[in-house]
């Protein structure tokens, strides 16, 4: 399965880099540039846009959007009070878990088959002329790449220890090099909601 997986994976990414190298390098018999480079051009601008304008748009918050805030934020502590008994709860519960809805959970979250679904709904917008998914696709890419990037930053700042690491839900080392002190937040949680909500 997992060879599958990966030779998937592999021919997606080659069958998308091919039509991308052809949109961008073919041209029309009459000289003009092909409206595939035109709108590749448009679309990068457009998703670059919308990441900057998503680390920019706190300085334009109003009363309601800090309050808004400082409750998530609240209720990230509280959750954090009672991390152990609720790491604890569902570990009892994973045994239990039909295993196909927990390899599902962690393939959706997965960043590679992510960006495979976003650079999907993007590449059959443009291919098959369909402005409206091909803008979902922008949505979804510009969406998963500000979120990666911030929950990326985030998690080498925090530096929170993994479960598995058996140090309790206290242990941090921010700034580590370790890929076990990476736990929070969770990047397959966070790439998983930004696919659905968006």
């Amino acid at each position: 399965m997992a060879a599958l997986s990966g030779l998937l994976k592999r021919s997606l990414s080659c069958l998308a880099m091919g039509l991308l190298a052809r949109a961008i390098l073919f041209k029309k018999k009459n000289g003009r540039s092909n409206s595939y480079r035109d709108t590749l051009k448009k679309d990068f601008q457009n998703t670059f846009g919308a990441i900057k304008e998503t680390y920019i748009s706190p300085l334009q918050w109003k009363e309601k959007q800090f309050l808004t805030a400082g409750a998530v934020t609240s209720g990230i502590v509280i959750l954090f009070l009672f991390d152990e008994e609720i790491s604890r709860w569902f570990r009892t519960r994973g045994e239990n878990v039909i295993p196909t809805f927990k390899d599902f959970g962690w393939y959706y979250g997965s960043p590679e088959n992510h960006y495979a679904i976003n650079g999907g709904f993007y590449l059959y917008g443009l291919i098959f002329k369909n402005e409206e998914v091909r803008n979902t696709g922008v949505l979804l890419i510009s969406a998963s790449s500000a979120a990666g990037l911030f929950q990326t930053i985030a998690k080498i700042v925090i530096g929170r220890a993994r479960p598995l690491r058996n140090e309790g839900t206290a242990s941090f080392s921010p700034f580590s090099k370790k890929n076990s002190y990476y736990s929070f937040p969770s990047g397959h949680s966070i790439l998983a909601f930004t696919t659905s909500y968006a």
